[in-house]
């Protein structure tokens, strides 16, 4: 049963099913939108109306009491004769107007009416991309589809990606924004096309996609084909749900992501030296402090590159469900180049951070390397033809240390992985990951008189054969001649950049459970007696240390070295000479600090 509306044509009133109302609304609002256009078109539209409604006069008498489609589509068919409308020919017979729109159907074709490039909304899977691109090019839509998913597919088994999957995504957050490009990249043209082009809304629309001259005529047609296909198209709205619920799952999609984004960043900016910290191994306040504006900029830039193409998809789940209009054109170029905006700010944003860290790092280096900064280094040479930068040429001469060997080296000190945690200490240091390293570096005290003696140091290294070393010499009173007294070296310990026996030894003291690197070391009275020395701060500050975690060092020592003979020089220092220690070097890196030499007994 269908039900039946009063209109006023006219001044007059007809009964008249939905349908037929529906059709007729819109044909004649094509007519009066395309004639509104042209001077006069107006009283050219009334004319169409009032024509209109002397057809349904005629129905009335005789005896139709309710119009019906049938009945609004017999009118089309004659009011849409050209010469009808222009009142040419108002008297030609119905035979005579068909020759008259074949003939100017074959006109329209000899004129080579120029085809715009649309998106076709009555044929539309997705956006109606491929379905214009058929009507333009020619070929079928379904045949067009079936060629670009072939060409997605093909684009994948090339390139050797495929699309990251939503566990992946999140299981590959930091290397998405580099495989997502390369991924999606067939996805691109068709994107680009769904929000450049412009989608079908009127009869005019689709005769211009069709290459069809927009007349009166024409118009008429299209509109009666147009509710054909609307009445036998049972595919529709099966598409507007399946888009529905595309749109539906992306927006759920991006809405974690969203708030996994704006999680990350509010912790960021609450607790942002914790962040670095335990998550990017960013141990130093300046280079948290070289990185926090610009990774700020990035969150801000994500979150919106985020938020944009969730509003979009919650807008076009909610316009797939017809719950509102879809965007226009001008809309989705604003949304579109608003996105592109902001994922280039985050990709210099990101890349900003990703310098200024470089760079904040580089300089901390070099300083602790004891490099200048400002470009201009100055070397010094020392008395044996060592050459010295300023830093390690002053922090020698001032601890009385002497460049003794140095070969295949990187720097003689470093500073900033001290076992505190303090950055302005500077020790002996030197590094090589290509060439064995030859380094001694000693220094000496005069008049040792006699007794028994210890000499410890703390250390660390990350590969075997760097030793501390030590020994002394003395003159024989009646032969004038120099006597080797002592003569002993210590390997340094290769435990690398965490624990080492003096973290755990504090680790023990404060009942932390941890696997011991030092299980034979850890209960030496002596190795007891030189931690216990440190000052209590230092105690906490090397547990801190390395995001508590130690840097590696450890006290090792040389022990019951006896001098017997008064006016004795004692020689000690690291090194990794095969001269001195008997093997031979190796690459890597070592560090030693805090020599003490120190009288344990008398003799």
């Amino acid at each position: 049963m269908k039900k039946n509306i009063t209109i006023n044509l006219c001044g007059r009133l007809y009964q008249i099913d939905e349908d037929a109302y529906e059709l007729l609304s819109h044909y004649t609002e094509t007519l009066r939108n395309y004639f509104l256009k042209q001077e006069g078109g107006k009283e050219i539209a009334d004319d169409i109306e009032e024509r209109i409604a002397e057809l349904f006069d005629d129905l009335k008498a005789k005896g139709t009491e309710a119009i019906t489609i049938e009945h609004v589509e017999e009118v089309i068919h004659q009011i849409g004769q050209v010469e009808e409308i222009a009142g040419e020919d108002t008297s030609a017979d119905t035979s005579k107007g068909t020759d008259a729109q074949a003939s100017a159907s074959e006109k329209t074709q000899q004129t080579g009416t120029t085809k715009k490039f649309y998106r076709d909304s009555q044929n539309k899977m997705l956006a109606g991309v491929c379905a214009g691109c058929a009507q333009y090019f020619g070929g079928s839509a379904n045949g067009w589809r079936w060629g670009y998913a072939l060409a997605c597919i093909a684009w994948w088994l090339l390139t050797g990606i495929t699309p990251l999957s939503v566990g992946g995504f999140f299981a590959l957050i930091p290397f998405a924004f580099l495989l997502a490009p390369i991924a999606f990249a067939p996805f691109v043209p068709y994107l680009l096309t769904a929000i450049i082009a412009p989608e079908t809304q009127t009869p005019e629309d689709v005769l211009k996609m069709k290459g069809k001259e927009v007349n009166p005529q024409n118009l008429a047609t299209e509109v009666q084909e147009g509710v054909i296909r609307k009445k036998t198209d049972n595919g529709s709205t099966f598409w507007k749900i399946f888009v529905g619920i595309i749109s539906v799952g992306l927006s759920t999609l991006l809405t974690i992501g969203f708030i996994v984004a704006l999680t990350f960043f509010v912790i960021f900016l609450v607790a942002s030296e914790t962040m670095a910290d335990s998550w990017w191994n960013i141990y130093e306040p300046e280079d948290l402090q070289a990185i926090t504006f610009p990774v700020i900029l990035s969150g801000i830039m994500l979150l919106c590159s985020i938020g944009i193409l969730l509003f979009c998809s919650i807008h076009a789940a909610i316009s797939s469900f017809g719950k509102t209009p879809s965007m226009k054109v001008r809309q989705r170029v604003m949304w579109f180049l608003l996105w592109v905006a902001s994922v280039i700010g985050f990709i210099g944003c990101t890349t900003w951070a990703v310098n200024r860290l470089a760079k904040t790092q580089t300089a901390r280096w070099d300083k602790r390397a004891g490099k200048r900064t400002d470009g201009i280094e100055v070397t010094i040479t020392d008395e044996l033809g060592h050459p010295f930068n300023e830093t390690d040429y002053y922090f020698f001469k001032e601890n009385d240390w002497e460049m003794v060997t140095a070969e295949h080296t990187d720097r003689y000190t470093y500073s900033g992985e001290y076992f505190t945690g303090d950055e302005d200490v500077r020790y002996l240091d030197d590094c090589n990951d290509y060439e064995p390293l030859i380094y001694t570096a000693r220094k000496h005290e005069d008049d040792v008189e006699p007794g028994y003696y210890r000499l410890s140091a703390a250390v660390k290294a990350n590969d075997v054969n760097k030793f501390i070393y030590l020994y002394g010499i003395t003159i024989d009173e009646e032969t004038n001649d120099t006597v080797t007294i002592a003569d002993k070296v210590k390997e340094i310990p290769n435990c690398g950049l965490e624990k080492g026996n003096i973290w755990e030894l504090l680790s023990l003291e404060e009942g932390n459970a941890f696997i011991s690197e030092y299980p034979n070391t850890l209960n030496d009275p002596v190795l007891k007696e030189l931690v216990d020395r440190l000052p209590e701060r230092d105690k906490r500050k090397v547990l801190g240390a390395h995001d508590g975690l130690g840097y590696g060092w450890s006290y090792i020592y040389i022990d019951s070295i006896k001098v017997d003979k008064p006016h004795n020089t004692i020689f000690y220092g690291v090194t990794t000479d095969k001269e001195i220690t008997g093997h031979n070097p190796t690459t890597g890196w070592f560090s030693a600090t805090d020599f003490k030499l120190e009288k344990i007994a008398n003799l």
